[in-house]
């Protein structure tokens, strides 16, 4: 009965898991995801975006250092995760009033930014720690595709809906659309809060010898699987940091986009990922998350060279579909080759390690695209150089150290090619396949009716 009790246990958690992270998602596409428009209707220049998308985040990362020493004290993983969660919620009260200032507003909203990035980055590492013990090694890929496409569908409702409201703002009084925007974001984090006091925390029982310093894995970083992983990684994050940030600005200034046409865009991205999750999450679990990380790995450089093709809507709207399906199969194969390769008692500290570096990645790829808009411009846009520029770079990266990052797993081989031919061929067709059956099956039953 203790077990099949514990068992029940861990199965609650696992669904208590997949409702914090919705109403996380829900703070995600309602506040954070409009944090650059915010700016941008605060009158904000091109550089101070780049500033907002790239210094908290890598502050927000350095907090991290911290966060092992802070759980070795504690002993518990989530008290931490409970209050940090909390003091991120109150967060938006400040962003949101910013709005009333007059001078220097949007250095008030980067400060307050900062702070908020430093407590969901602090707890980052310490909740990686906990989900890692919860969910079970032979069906990671499943459980995170199944969590990821929810999370991904919620997000991508927040977004539109989000995006409908501040539609109906003039732009005179656009500002204060987001009043309602980043009330709805602080009150979805205190509720994933509540979700995440209900999940089950297994006992956290540190090794003696699993500490090691930032400096001891950055010296052995080139020599060990994980740290060339950390490397491939946070150099990805400098390349795509390059033009990420300006997206918007681009959107918004230089193609004259609405909020509506701003989130139809943006947000198709986030339809395919939801619903590639599970498609994903199970070539993952099948084929190993190196092969994934592989093949996506080489198309993501495509996705800044395609902008550069039209400005049309509807084209971007397939670029962004596009981008949408890649990045997730890319971030969900990264995720969870951090828990094959990391034991439970480092990986708290190895994923803070990670997150250090792929946040100085951030911001210096950031910093350098803006260097990059200060330069006459080639073209109509000097936002496009940054694309071509961040194009080329993700591509040397991922063609340098891909090939040096080794599966942990016994999977099933499979070739890139045939990798290919599945997800873009046979994917497809046994799709269409499940649809014609589905629909000669309602057919079926209409007739079957009787009048």
């Amino acid at each position: 009965m203790a077990g099949e009790s514990g068992e029940d246990e861990l199965e609650r958690s696992l669904r208590y898991s997949i409702r914090e992270g919705a109403a996380q998602s829900v703070m995600l596409g309602f506040g954070e995801y409009y944090l650059s428009p915010y700016a941008v209707a605060l009158r904000a220049t091109g550089f101070q975006v780049g500033v907002l998308s790239s210094l908290p985040r890598l502050l927000g990362a350095l907090s991290q250092l911290g966060s092992s020493r802070v759980l070795k004290l504690v002993g518990a993983r989530k008290p931490i995760i409970t209050t940090t969660t909390l003091l991120q919620a109150l967060m938006w009260l400040p962003i949101l009033c910013v709005m009333l200032l007059d001078d220097n507003r949007v250095w008030y909203l980067i400060f307050f930014a900062v702070i908020y990035h430093s407590l969901g980055g602090f707890q980052q590492p310490v909740w990686t720690s906990l989900i890692g013990d919860i969910v079970p090694k032979g069906c990671r890929g499943k459980y995170f595709g199944k969590r990821n496409c929810v999370t991904g569908l919620t997000s991508f409702l927040s977004i539109v809906l989000a995006g409908l409201l501040l539609d109906h703002f003039t732009e005179l009084h656009m500002v204060y659309g987001f009043i309602p925007l980043f009330l709805v974001a602080f009150y979805a984090r205190l509720v994933s809060n509540i979700y995440m006091k209900k999940i089950y925390e297994p006992p956290y029982k540190p090794k003696p010898g699993a500490d090691f310093s930032f400096l001891a894995f950055l010296a052995r970083m080139g020599k060990t699987n994980y740290g060339l992983f950390v490397l491939y990684l946070s150099l990805m994050s400098f390349a795509v940091q390059i033009a990420a940030p300006y997206f918007v600005v681009y959107m918004l200034e230089d193609l004259g986009f609405t909020y509506l046409e701003y989130m139809v865009v943006t947000s198709s991205a986030a339809i395919t990922s939801f619903l590639s999750m599970t498609l994903w999450g199970n070539y993952t679990d099948l084929f190993g998350n190196k092969t994934i990380l592989r093949l996506t790995g080489l198309l993501i450089p495509l996705i800044p060279i395609l902008w550069l093709v039209s400005s049309s809507v509807p084209y971007l709207i397939a670029v962004q579909a596009f981008s949408g399906f890649i990045w997730a199969g890319f971030n969900l194969s990264a995720f969870n080759f951090i828990f094959d390769t990391t034991s439970p008692e480092k990986r708290a500290r190895c994923v803070a390690y990670y997150n250090v570096l792929n946040g100085l990645a951030i911001f210096s790829g950031a910093m350098f695209g803006g260097a990059l808009l200060r330069l006459e411009p080639v073209f109509w846009s000097r936002i496009h150089l940054l694309f071509m520029v961040s194009g080329v770079s993700r591509f040397l990266v991922s063609l340098s150290l891909l090939s040096k990052i080794r599966e942990v797993r016994e999977v099933d081989k499979l070739t890139g090619a045939q990798l290919v031919w599945r997800i873009f061929a046979v994917e497809p067709v046994r799709g269409l396949r499940y649809l014609m059956v589905a629909f000669r099956n309602h057919n079926r039953n209409n007739k079957n009716r009787k009048p």
